[in-house]
């Protein structure tokens, strides 16, 4: 039985006390995961800003360079919205670039993600006038439904897009232990792009979220700590072949999960 607590905190200190952690305190907790609400409030706030000293992007290394105070981080359950916030697409202003962004890193960064329903569907609302308005039923699925977003048919090519980026990604996941419990490096991010990357003895991934308003061309000198021997790769997301990874061209607000090859 895997047991993870609802803790709705701010801070990765007040987090870590409500489970195993590495702090010299009298209380110790042995539960073993947080709902990591540390994890939601910086993503969140993070793609709504520029990345400038200590926002923006800068947020999520900041959150990363903390996970020292648990015990085991890999056990975080990470999520972009549950049924008591605000619905992510909502709160990212519906814009299709900071969506790809936010489900790519919770599906690449450490923890164990969790997907609330509809938001690979773009699902949205704010809790206004209550709750009700983020848990609205799934449209589909009973006799009668007027819309059924259970089938391609069904959603709009938006909706598709959404879906068929997340699925991809998430199948990925599914295989690639690099990402399910994988050692995580990261780099201060620089000129509004963040890169890390998730290895481990089989498989190293590298991924950049740039918050850039124009293409910009990475050189990867910085990262040769986790690129050494890697001579291409693969972004995943397209399966597009990156032949040459000593500068890579990055679009502008994009994200971007390459498998590194020799």
């Amino acid at each position: 039985m895997f047991i993870t607590a609802e803790n709705a905190v701010n801070t990765p200190v007040s987090q870590a006390f409500f489970v195993r952690n590495n702090l010299n305190i009298p209380f110790k907790s042995t539960c073993p995961s947080p709902n990591d609400f540390v994890f939601y409030n910086t993503i969140n706030a993070a793609l709504n800003e520029k990345t400038d000293w200590g926002s923006g992007l800068n947020k999520l290394c900041t959150m990363l360079a903390q996970d020292m105070i648990y015990a085991d981080p890999n056990l975080n359950l990470t999520f972009l919205d549950n049924h008591d916030n605000n619905r992510f697409f909502s709160v990212i202003g519906e814009n299709m670039q900071k969506y790809k962004q936010g489900v790519a890193f919770l599906l690449t960064c450490r923890g164990i993600p969790q997907l609330y329903y509809g938001t690979e569907i773009l699902m949205k609302n704010f809790k206004d006038p209550s709750d009700a308005e983020v848990r609205r039923d799934f449209p589909g699925g009973w006799p009668g439904d007027k819309e059924n977003k259970f089938t391609a048919a069904g959603r709009t090519a938006l909706e598709n897009e959404a879906f068929n980026f997340t699925k991809k990604l998430a199948r990925y996941r599914k295989t690639c232990s690099a990402l399910q419990t994988g050692q995580l490096t990261q780099y201060i991010p620089q000129d509004g792009m963040y890169v890390f990357f998730r290895h481990d003895d089989t498989k190293t991934v590298m991924v950049i979220m740039s918050q850039s308003d124009k293409v910009q061309v990475l050189s990867t000198k910085r990262f040769a700590e986790n690129m050494g021997g890697f001579v291409g790769g693969k972004n995943v997301l397209d399966d597009a072949s990156i032949a040459d990874i000593r500068q890579i061209n990055v679009p502008a607000m994009s994200v971007m999960v390459i498998e590194l090859g020799r």
